[in-house]
């Protein structure tokens, strides 16, 4: 058995006081994919409403620069284990880990056997104002930051810090690039702002949407409110020891420039 797959049974634990249900391995229409887009976009920052509604409603009241709207169709670009021993890819065995590890409520949410899912019926747009400034649910934010092929953008309002005690706290918050770990690297705070990464690749833009969930020898944790928008922490494998295993699955979003 390889050392990865032998690391991730090693930490396996299912919760003991609900019953888990199985789910099919591969989804075979796009039925169940009109069913699952609501669930993939319902955690995420930006505003879900038909384009012709947008075109007249809930626009920022200043000087719109550019608009960009969802394309048709979003790619899974990763559904993996991540182990200290190495990354796990094989659909049969991550079913099986998602079987015995996540919660009946959030099963949907990964998508095994998929290179992309068609996105129906949901419209998340994205505004670019002035003075390096976005809208996103008709919310402004401030562009705080460029890197490889990311753009950062960040709330003006202050969220209160989530309570990080554990071992597992601490991990499930280091998964997204993007978290209050790394907005208050001392420690101590009582709040922060958060912040969001989209991917730009030359003129486009895409919203990166990560699930993910953490198994350890001590505890099976599913984030809330996934999808994130984020990509993967570069520094998450070398945060692993043996028995850890992170369940991520990374999508992306095109977001495609309104034609004038």
């Amino acid at each position: 058995m390889d050392a990865s797959y032998a690391a991730v049974q090693a930490g396996v634990c299912a919760p003991n006081d609900k019953t888990m249900y199985s789910v099919k391995t591969i989804i075979k229409n796009a039925m169940k994919y009109k069913i699952l887009l609501p669930l993939l976009v319902s955690g995420l920052f930006l505003y879900a409403c038909s384009k012709d509604d947008t075109d007249t409603t809930n626009k920022p009241g200043e000087t719109i620069l550019e608009t960009y709207y969802p394309g048709s169709s979003m790619e899974i670009k990763e559904l993996s284990i991540r182990t200290s021993e190495g990354t796990i890819t094989d659909p049969a065995f991550i079913q099986d880990f998602i079987n015995r590890n996540v919660s009946a409520e959030v099963k949907d949410k990964f998508i095994v056997g998929a290179s992309s899912v068609p996105v129906n019926g949901s419209n998340q747009i994205l505004y670019f104002l002035e003075n390096s400034r976005v809208n996103v649910g008709g919310v402004n934010m401030q562009i705080t930051g460029y890197g490889d092929s990311t753009m950062t953008v960040t709330e003006y309002t202050s969220t209160p810090f989530p309570s990080i005690n554990t071992y597992c706290d601490s991990l499930l918050s280091s998964v997204p690039d993007q978290n209050p770990l790394l907005a208050c690297p001392a420690g101590g705070c009582t709040s922060y702002r958060k912040s969001y990464t989209l991917i730009t690749s030359g003129p486009n833009y895409y919203a990166p949407l990560l699930t993910y969930a953490v198994v350890t020898k001590n505890c099976v944790r599913t984030a809330s409110g996934t999808p994130v928008i984020s990509v993967i922490s570069r520094d998450l494998n070398s945060l692993l020891t043996f028995g850890d295993s992170v369940l991520v699955q990374y999508a992306k979003l095109p977001l495609v420039k309104e034609s004038k």
